[in-house]
């Protein structure tokens, strides 16, 4: 698999030599490379100039120039961004930090497009209101904010980038283009914008508890996550730990799950702190009572009108 992704990267590198790759990492809870490993310092690396007090110096993302040459860096990307995906436990402590591969056509100027991505992850809320970071530099933030955003939108996201390619939670390459024309003026979102990003944390932690069981995670993985984040929100399931736990129960026996009593009187004991949601969880009966509970949804769903097919039983 390593190789194949690396390869087909590789020939998009050979193929298009007209075209200047940039490799975005984000070191803000690791450096994914040793600063002194050869590969990495013998290539060009472009700081992003983002200012924020959450960020120093050290974590700020940066740029690095990937050529054909360099078959070992583009390598250890690939197997980085990979790896760091592959332990959802590990993934919750140390983030992600491949942002992704960048293309730009000739002449490319990287430092444009330094300034340019940090003015992309400094947003305000709202006109005049408080400068907010959004790290378009996380996969996982390009990804879930890529569909909530209009055609004029990416094209001011993307600016002078050709195409973005990241690793998605199937392994696979997804490329964030735009076919309209490059848009003049500086990138916003609107307030419905803002509330999406906000769920976004919980859709990641449902998707690390939905990966600790399953082999592989279906084409739309992320729509799925996103029905469960804001049934969960709702629930008013907010400890991390809880709403991973949660996704297990989610996509292994219901996607409308927390529309069951029985749920319902399980998560309000959880949050009114008389048990903990595991135990909970734990006191109804499995096998029989999970059936039960999956066996009344299915029917609700039917008198409904709703597609109870898609119910989820991997692991």
């Amino acid at each position: 698999m390593l190789d194949a992704i690396a390869r087909q990267l590789g020939e998009h590198l050979q193929r298009d030599d007209a075209d200047a790759c940039f490799l975005l990492i984000d070191p803000l809870l690791r450096e994914p490379f040793p600063e002194d490993w050869p590969p990495v310092a013998a290539a060009n690396v472009w700081e992003v100039p983002i200012k924020h007090p959450s960020v120093s110096g050290t974590q700020r993302p940066r740029l690095i120039r990937l050529d054909a040459r360099n078959v070992a860096l583009l390598e250890a990307s690939v197997a980085g961004a990979v790896e760091e995906q592959r332990m959802p436990t590990v993934e919750a402590a140390r983030g992600f930090s491949i942002g992704g591969w960048l293309w730009l056509g000739s002449p490319a100027d990287p430092s444009q497009l330094a300034r340019h991505l940090a003015r992309c992850m400094q947003l305000r809320v709202g006109p005049g209101g408080t400068s907010r970071l959004i790290r378009w530099h996380d996969r996982r933030v390009l990804e879930w904010m890529w569909p909530a955003l209009s055609d004029e939108q990416r094209s001011r996201l993307l600016g002078p980038i050709r195409a973005w390619t990241v690793l998605d939670r199937r392994n696979r390459l997804v490329t964030y283009r735009t076919n309209s024309e490059r848009q003049p003026g500086a990138l916003s979102l609107t307030a419905t914008q803002w509330v999406h990003g906000g769920l976004n944390e919980t859709v990641q932690d449902l998707l690390r508890g939905w990966m600790s069981f399953a082999n592989e995670l279906p084409a739309d993985y992320l729509a799925q996550a996103h029905s469960a984040a804001i049934a969960v929100d709702a629930a008013g399931v907010t400890h991390r730990q809880d709403r991973t736990l949660m996704a297990a129960y989610l996509f292994q026996v219901h996607l409308r799950l927390l529309d069951h009593p029985r749920v319902q009187s399980a998560v309000t004991k959880a949050i009114a702190g008389e048990t903990t949601l595991a135990q909970a969880l734990e006191d109804i009966p499995d096998p029989e009572g999970w059936n039960r509970i999956r066996d009344e949804l299915n029917r609700s769903g039917r008198q409904a009108g709703i597609d109870t097919d898609r119910d989820i039983r991997h692991g």
